[in-house]
């Protein structure tokens, strides 16, 4: 596992783990019950994002397609701070961190080099 998949599995066993203290540490107080459910949702998505692309580290297409996920995550917390005053801080928290994920994913995907094809032996 490289270190980018690291960050976000560290982060994704914190938000499991810890949701409390990681909304707490985010926004400034206690979550509702709800939001803490809903942070250790997102935190098993972390998990299984960094297992699976930490399967595959050298893919291109797993690292562009997290980071279509992480923008599309970043984009619903947008829009959730802008529709709900009481969620504000705590999406737009959400957004700038899955952003930030979203930029990591693609940073990677440009770095890394296509594994090339086994080639198969000719039958004859």
């Amino acid at each position: 596992m490289r270190a980018p998949e690291a960050v976000r599995a560290a982060y994704g066993l914190c938000q499991l783990v810890y949701p409390a203290v990681m909304f707490r540490l985010a926004i400034g107080h206690q979550p509702e019950s709800g939001a803490s459910v809903v942070m250790r949702i997102l935190g098993v998505r972390h998990l299984f994002q960094a297992v699976v692309i930490g399967a595959v580290p050298t893919s291109v297409a797993l690292h562009c397609c997290g980071g279509v996920v992480d923008s599309l995550h970043s984009a619903s917390m947008i829009a959730l701070a802008v529709a709900d005053h009481r969620y504000r801080r705590a999406a737009a928290s959400d957004a700038i961190v899955a952003a930030l994920f979203a930029g990591m994913e693609f940073a990677v995907a440009r770095r890394c080099r296509p594994v090339p094809p086994v080639a198969s032996p000719r039958r004859r």
